[in-house]
This record gives structure tokens, sequence and C-alpha cells, in this order.
């Protein structure tokens, strides 16, 4: 009886060790500071647009081009050769010669781009220019990808990145589940309208979010860190030297 408490306690020790690790990574730090809940915020409007379009895109391009999987096919390949492009090249070219200002503006620039050409891609019947439109969309995406993924690296410690990571996934997966069930009931209101008048004003609210708080929530505050850091190493270096 004895040594099957003993093992019975140990079981027990065992899944609460487990469980407390995964508490303990689960629960990071630096997801809960206000820069981490803005970039959440972008990504996940940005995510619900997506998904919110996507309810409306496929049927859109069977009924104006008949479109078939042959088509899917191409049209899909295109995307995912111009994404790679735009975030392998296009991107660090673009980036390079900017200032952290500069930056923002880029930002803005792709919340334009990616409203603007939604709407034009929706409603033109040249698939010429819903290539070219796309190319323009998925420009803008593997950029704005690109800024966000290396600035979240501004957040968060070494030891607390892939958690901090790992929650933006979380809520980025959150959304692609909860968009679609928007868009679907916004296209019960209007097939077409309403689906894209939400997709534009999400836009729109990353276009202000950036404007109004991208540079003040993550430069600012990354300076802030970086010259209270540079204090303390300081103070140290001065301390050991008395010593």
């Amino acid at each position: 009886k004895q040594m099957n408490s003993n093992s019975a306690q140990d079981t027990n020790n065992e899944n609460r060790s487990i469980w407390s690790t995964l508490g303990s990574a689960i629960d990071v730090k630096s997801a809960r500071s206000p820069s981490a809940i803005f970039l959440i915020t972008i990504r996940v409007s940005m995510a619900l647009a997506f998904h919110i379009f996507n309810t409306i895109w496929t049927v859109s391009l069977k009924k104006r081009f008949d479109f078939g999987p042959s088509d899917h096919g191409k049209f899909m390949s295109f995307v995912g050769f111009v994404f790679a492009f735009s975030q392998g090249f296009a991107a660090k070219r673009m980036l390079a010669p900017l200032s952290r200002k500069g930056r923002v503006r880029l930002l803005q620039a792709c919340c334009v781009a990616l409203g603007v050409g939604r709407v034009v891609a929706y409603q033109v019947d040249s698939l010429a220019i819903v290539y070219v439109m796309f190319g323009l969309i998925v420009t803008a995406l593997g950029v704005v990808n690109t800024v966000l993924t290396a600035d979240t690296c501004l957040i968060a410690t070494s030891a607390e990145i892939g958690g901090l990571f790992g929650v933006l996934e979380a809520a980025q997966s959150g959304a692609g589940m909860v968009g679609p069930l928007i868009g679907g009931a916004l296209a019960k209101i209007h097939p077409v309208t309403a689906p894209l008048a939400a997709v534009v004003f999400l836009y729109i609210v990353v276009f202000f979010l950036v404007a109004f708080g991208y540079e003040k929530l993550l430069y600012r505050q990354h300076n802030e860190k970086d010259e209270t850091s540079e204090e303390s190493g300081k103070a140290s270096s001065e301390i050991k030297k008395e010593m």
C-alpha cells in the first residue's frame, strides 16, 4: 500500500511539474506589454481583413472569369512566387535606406495598397489587372510581414521572443477562425458591399494605428530601454573602478 501511495504521489508530482512547465511557457510577460498588445491588434486586424475578403473572393473569380482548378492553381502559384520575392528580396531593398520614421510611412503606404488593391481587384473585369493588383497586394503583405517580424524582436528578450511569436501566431489563428464567420454574416447583409466595407475599414484602422502609435510604442520604448541599459552598464563599470 505504501509503495502504491508513493508511486501515486510521484505521478501527481510529475503531472504538476508538467503543468507548471506549460504554464510558465504560456505566461509570456512581454506579451502583456502595451507594445505587444499593439502588434497583436495590428496582426489580428490584418488577418481578419484577409479572411473576410477570402469569403467573397473565390466566388467572384468564378463568376467573372469562370475560374477552374487549373486557373486557381496558376493564380496561387503566382501569389506564392510574389510573396516569396517580396519577403526575400523586395522588402530588404525597400527597408535598407529607410529610417524608422520612413518604415512607418512605408507601412502606411502598404495599408493603402492593400485596401485599394483588394477593392480594385474585386471590381475589374480584366484578369490581367487582377494579376497586377494582386502583385501589388502580395508585395505589400510581404513588406508588412517583414517589418512586423523584425520589430517584434525589439519588444521581447531573447528568452521570451519564441513565446511572443507563439502568442502572435495563436492570435492570428484565432482570427482565421473568426474571420470567415464574420465574412459570412456580413454577406447576408449584402453579398459584396458589406464584406468589402469591413475589409477597407480594418485597413483604415491599421493605417491610423501605425500613424499614431507605431513609432511611440515600439521605437521610442526600445530607445528608452537601450538608454536605461547603457546607463546601468556605465554605473556598474564605475562601481567596479571604485572598488
